[in-house]
């Protein structure tokens, strides 16, 4: 398997020697690893270059870019591998990560079309909890699943939320490039989604049967924290772009009520901090889900405390 690993890092100095060890650590070593240093300010430099060993690469930005995005496209141009094997610099890996896509992919005949492989992820919260990823929880991952447009627009409908978790995910170079990249200029969080939406329209994706990452919840600097969810996703252009270049009208159904799901969940983020902007939810398509648009409505008209609250409660009794 030809495959680089990417590594953005943006003042990440608490984290980033764990990452960097466990692409190190691969029982599959990668052809390359690429580590772009996004202008960082902190002591991520430093521990970066700690660290001498032939297959790692060091880019280096001089303006940092929102969600790490451009430092990603610039690794991904600079490669030269078949295969991307996405790593934030505050998660980590199972040493068999990259030999568990590498034997998902050998055991589907190294099939062209098929242009993504993704494991699943455990979540480790601050109070040391470690939850499963909701596709590993939800529909399993007792062999490999894979997922075409219209079933991977079902899973996410059913999941309420993208399978696809970029350090779990490896792409193949082509079709990330065909895709676009990210969208380093648009999108300030949610542009990794966003990019696996417009790639899936062409190729097949492949979920392995596999935990193999670790997403840990007390990272510092986290995109997440660090950016608002009380503005229209940029997601959204995207999904339109999509509805309005679709000839099915089975997949347009698809990606009405995909868009009107990540709207709703956007939202709901939004309303943790403060009264929903209608801007949030523009565009929504209302004969899909006449009763969440009502919601929305309350989330924007009726007193911040009182909707946060009918929230949390609705969430504690669906827990």
């Amino acid at each position: 398997m030809d495959v680089a690993v990417v590594i953005p890092v943006f003042n990440k100095e608490r984290h980033v020697e764990r990452a960097i060890r466990s692409a190190l650590s691969q029982t599959l070593p990668p052809a390359n690893i690429l580590i772009v240093d996004d202008a960082s300010t902190d002591g991520s430099r430093e521990k970066i270059e700690s660290f001498s060993h032939p297959t790692i690469t060091v880019l280096r930005r001089q303006t940092p870019g929102p969600g790490g995005y451009a430092a990603r496209n610039a690794a991904i141009e600079a490669a030269g591998t078949e295969w991307i094997a996405f790593l934030d610099a505050d998660d980590a890996w199972a040493p068999d990560h990259l030999q568990s896509i590498a034997d998902a992919i050998w055991r589907n005949g190294d099939d062209p079309a098929i242009g993504c492989v993704f494991s699943g992820y455990q979540n480790i919260y601050p109070d040391g909890r470690t939850v499963l990823d909701g596709y590993t929880q939800k529909i399993g991952r007792a062999r490999d699943q894979r997922l075409d447009f219209v079933e991977l627009l079902n899973v996410w409908l059913r999941l309420r939320t993208c399978p696809v978790w970029t350090s779990a995910a490896t792409f193949r170079r082509r079709v990330l490039l065909e895709a676009g990249l990210f969208p380093a200029c648009r999108c300030s969080r949610g542009g990794d989604k966003d990019l696996w939406l417009r790639a899936a329209r062409h190729t097949d994706l492949l979920a392995c049967p596999s935990v193999t990452a670790t997403y840990y919840r007390d990272s510092i600097n986290m995109v997440t924290r660090n950016s608002t969810t009380n503005l229209r996703h940029c997601l959204c252009d995207t999904i339109e772009s999509l509805i309005a270049e679709e000839t099915s009208s089975r997949r347009r159904q698809l990606l009405m009520r995909l868009f009107n799901s990540e709207v709703f969940e956007y939202a709901k983020l939004a309303l943790r901090s403060d009264r929903v902007d209608p801007r949030v939810w523009k565009g929504f398509h209302v004969a899909q889900d006449p009763l969440r648009f009502l919601v929305l409505q309350a989330f924007t008209r009726l007193p911040h405390l009182l909707t946060k609250n009918w929230v949390g409660r609705a969430r504690r009794r669906t827990a």
